[in-house]
C-alpha cells in the first residue's frame, strides 16, 4: 500500500510539474474579436437580444450603444432589413416584435411590420 501511495504521489507531482512547465512554455493567447466580426446568424441573434433588452428597459441610449458595437454603417437599415427578413421567414413572433420595436424607434415601419407593432398607448 505504501508503494502504491508513493508511486501515486510521485506521479501526481510530476504531472503537476509538467502542467506548470507547459503553461509557461506555451501560454494561452488572447484571441478576442469584436462584435463586427460575428457570423451573420450570430449578429442577427445579438440584435434580437438588444431589441429584447430595449423592450424591457426602454433605455434607447444603451440600445444604440450596443448596436454601435456591430460597426454597421446604417444600423437602422440593418434592423429594418433584419425585421423584414424574420417576418418573411416566419421566425419567432417575439423576436420579430423586438426587432420591429427597434425599427420603429429608429422611425422606420414598413407594411409587413404593422401587425407586430405594440398597441397604441403601450411602450
Amino acid at each position: 500500500m505504501r508503494r502504491f501511495l508513493a508511486t501515486f504521489l510521485i506521479g501526481l507531482g510530476l504531472g503537476t510539474l509538467a502542467g506548470v512547465l507547459a503553461g509557461w512554455g506555451f501560454p494561452i493567447q488572447d484571441t478576442r474579436t469584436g462584435l463586427d466580426q460575428l457570423h451573420p446568424d450570430y449578429k442577427a441573434e445579438y440584435v434580437v437580444m438588444v431589441g429584447t433588452a430595449y423592450a424591457a428597459s426602454e433605455d434607447w441610449d444603451q440600445a444604440q450603444a450596443w448596436l454601435g458595437e456591430l460597426a454597421e454603417p446604417d444600423p437602422a437599415g440593418y434592423v429594418v432589413a433584419l425585421a423584414e427578413r424574420f417576418i418573411a421567414e416566419g421566425r419567432n413572433p417575439d423576436d420579430i416584435r423586438s426587432l420591429v420595436r427597434l425599427a420603429s424607434r429608429f422611425g422606420y415601419v414598413s407594411q409587413p411590420m404593422q401587425p407586430y407593432l405594440p398597441p397604441a398607448g403601450q411602450p
